[in-house]
């Protein structure tokens, strides 16, 4: 079936006499490609309209019925009517999907149509465009229909990175070339448990209906979870809600965001104290899932086609013990942020994503709708690559085959860092069991031309050592890219060293320029971390500033490919500006503008286990006390290092760490001397200099309660110091059961200096 001849149309684009304002939309998004293909312009016409030759017949008309094609029409609660139809009937295309409600049927059938012509849309915008051009357009007979494999397909901007209207004009754009969807789903976002029991209305009249916080006073954005008046409440707005809302088909809420409680006796005595692991601190999910189920059961008897939804998130994660039977209405959003994101699903190296495993199967056994929250980039915020193919790989068809309805994924407008992360997520939300491999094949021949195999195989080498690497990382956490990058530099080097002097036209070139700046984004990273670990934090900060610079080229190219920092967000730990700002901190201290060096700690330090913890009984903080010390690398984490078993389980509870260096003997009388310990993950930290306990200022989180794990220690060692003689530092270190930081140890370089 000839479409277009030598640029010359033949055939014409039929819509009903009366289309819908989607098959208008979609007839016109096939007329605007074929004319960028082909540059033949194909005319539009209504169906009762003169017509001749070949056809292409776009969204629901009587022709289409008259050709006795089904087409996917429908929806109801279940949300699972979506699809399309690519199909053609003598000299006619049928291209029509489902287009009730928020489907989007017409559109989707068009643009996979258009991918069968070698159009692509990987990233938003023209940079991420790929349209083949043609003299002629010709296809053979075609016979599809497509359902998706997931009812919810959703990936947002979350902030993390600045947008601009047209990102967002672009995105939604990208969104349907791509066949996302978001749906008028109710979804439980944080703190939306305030549209139960409005505030405004009930707290001054009702407080006893709130929480209490732990000073006992009332708080007006979380709910007393054990009073039967919140319940009964709570039932009635969302009652009210689907009364005046006829085609409303859910109804979210869930707590405030971080690790919400109600201190009340009642409450206090219903919690089971189940703590870490992702459970919080202490756990919620039997207090908080007992809570809405009741609310469910009570809706289910008036509404037993709509779902009450809220979220597993935080402290909620896992199933709660003691209830016998969920409603058949209750629908949960699955959030384990406290999971690693390098592994797949049920990695048995990786004992956080076994769990995840046990409690989604355990999830999706219990519930009718589990939907899951998740995050990408799922690292931290310093803008790194986020290499994810091979988790999307694996756990696609896993979610798939647990009947989960869909991803509401948390995403950036940071498109080099997730780089082919959010096609190919889309590309597996709808058919979870696509080729990866040919999709990242298909990707690198056209958007890289002849750069194509050395693209490729950078890809899967830097996925390969993301995916084989002992370091287990969770959102917002660093990724110790200092240890999993260098063995595969070189390699990425040379490849992409080869993708430059591969490439011919200058498109392709472009693209490999942008490959190339995130490449030396991330080497320049990796040097920053490796000068701040031989202690030459300024030399680390000319390197934070040259991936500032390399972030600036990529802008100047497109933005959302390697954005900066939005400056709401400087602050946040892991962010390019926080590492800026804790290196300047401590280069001005260790000989700038602060203080003058007086000595450099040693890098290695003797490391030993405390499980029992008898060292202070012992006094391993003194010279020569306690056997079988290890050596210690202090710019790293323990478990970085080896301290963790097979299944990745790292050492929890006491460590000591011991050295002993020498401190100058002319440093001017009156001076004060300063000890700076880099930074400690810990949930308790004691530091002893010379054989003597020190008190220093903690710097602590407003979460967690204790000395912030990535802030250095600050301690005044003045009366303790003794110049021209070999000195002594013992740090005793506690951590919590591994949970979302599993991590333990001094993890930065440590010094002696002087105020200036």
């Amino acid at each position: 079936m000839v479409l277009v001849e030598q640029h010359k149309p033949q055939t014409t684009i039929v819509v009903a006499n009366e289309p819908s304002e989607q098959a208008e939309e979609a007839a016109c998004i096939l007329q605007d490609y074929i004319e960028k293909i082909s540059d033949a312009r194909v005319e539009i016409k209504k169906e009762s309209e003169d017509v001749s030759g070949n056809t292409i017949l776009v969204g629901h008309s009587q022709m289409v019925k008259d050709s006795s094609i089904e087409v996917p029409s429908g929806v109801t609660f279940q949300l699972n009517e979506e699809g399309f139809v690519i199909k053609t009937v003598g000299n006619s295309l049928i291209l029509a999907g489902n287009e009730d409600g928020e489907y989007r049927g017409t559109v989707y059938a068009v643009y996979t149509f258009l991918e069968e012509l070698g159009c692509r849309w990987f990233f938003p915008g023209e940079f991420g465009e790929v349209i083949p051009e043609m003299d002629t357009i010709s296809i053979n007979a075609m016979d599809r229909t497509e359902r998706p494999s997931f009812r919810i397909r959703n990936i947002w901007y979350s902030g993390w990175a600045p947008t601009t209207d047209q990102d967002h004009q672009d995105f939604r754009l990208w969104r349907d070339c791509n066949k996302l969807n978001t749906l008028s789903l109710s979804i439980p976002g944080d703190g939306s448990i305030r549209r139960l029991v409005p505030s405004e209305e009930y707290f001054e009249s009702s407080p006893h209906l709130f929480a209490i916080n732990k000073d006992g006073d009332r708080r007006s954005d979380m709910l007393c979870l054990s009073e039967p008046e919140t319940v009964n409440i709570s039932v009635k707005t969302i009652k009210d809600t689907f009364r005046d809302n006829p085609d409303t088909l859910s109804f979210g809420f869930a707590p405030p965001d971080g690790f919400p409680m109600c201190y009340c006796q009642r409450c206090q005595d219903s919690i089971p104290e189940f703590n870490h692991k992702g459970y919080g601190d202490p756990s919620l999910s039997d207090l908080w899932f007992r809570f809405a189920n009741c609310i469910a059961q009570e809706v289910y008897k008036e509404f037993p086609d709509r779902w009450v939804l809220t979220n597993g998130y935080a402290n909620r994660v896992r199933l709660p013990e003691g209830i016998a039977e969920f409603s058949p209405n209750l629908g949960i959003q699955s959030a384990i942020i406290a999971a690693c994101t390098l592994h797949p699903v049920g990695d048995k190296k990786c004992w956080q994503r076994t769990l995840y495993k046990q409690l989604l199967d355990r999830w999706t056994d219990t519930l009718n709708c589990v939907f899951v929250y998740d995050y990408d980039p799922g690292n931290s915020l310093v803008n790194l690559p986020f290499p994810a193919i091979h988790n999307l790989k694996h756990d696609m068809p896993y979610f798939r085959s647990r009947g989960t309805w869909g991803f509401w994924t948390e995403g950036t407008n940071s498109w080099m860092v997730t780089h082919l992360n959010y096609y190919v997520r889309a590309k597996l939300m709808w058919d979870a069991e696509a080729d990866v491999e040919a999709l990242v094949r298909d990707y690198c021949q056209k958007f890289y031309a002849d750069a194509a195999d050395m693209v490729e195989e950078y890809i899967w080498t830097l996925e390969s050592a993301v995916e084989q690497t002992a370091s287990h990382q969770t959102w917002g956490r660093l990724m110790q890219w200092r240890t999993i990058f260098p063995p595969v530099q070189q390699k990425l080097d040379y490849l992409m060293s080869q993708a430059e002097d591969s490439v011919q036209d200058s498109c392709s070139r472009q693209r490999v320029q942008v490959l190339r700046l995130v490449h030396n984004h991330m080497k320049a990273y990796v040097r920053m971390e490796q000068f701040a670990a031989q202690g030459q934090f300024q030399v680390g900060l000319e390197w934070a500033d040259k991936m500032l610079a390399i972030r600036d080229e990529v802008n100047i190219i497109k933005s959302g490919l390697l954005p900066h920092t939005p400056e709401w967000a400087h602050d946040f730990r892991t962010t390019l500006e926080w590492h800026k700002e804790i290196y300047q901190d401590l280069a001005d201290k260790a000989g700038g503008q602060e203080g003058e060096l007086l000595t450099l700690l040693p890098r290695q330090w003797e490391f030993k286990l405390d499980p029992k913890d008898v060292g202070v009984i012992y006094q391993w903080y003194l010279v020569g006390r306690g056997e079988d010390w290890a050596t210690i690398d202090t710019t790293l984490n323990w478990e970085g290092q080896g301290y963790q078993d097979q299944q990745g389980w790292g050492f929890w509870g006491k460590a000591w760490y011991r050295t002993g260096f020498h401190v100058p003997a002319d440093i001017e009388e009156g001076k004060s001397i300063w000890l700076t310990i880099g930074a400690v993950y810990n949930r308790g930290v004691w530091v002893w200099f010379n054989g003597m306990m020190q008190q220093f200022e903690k710097d602590r989180h407003w979460r967690l309660g204790h000395h912030d794990v990535r802030t250095p220690i600050h301690i005044d060692v003045t009366d303790w110091a003794r110049s021209g003689e070999i000195n002594h530092v013992a740090v005793l270190v506690n951590t919590t059961p591994p949970d979302r930081n599993p991590r333990g140890g001094i993890h930065r370089r440590s010094f002696l200096w002087t105020p200036r």
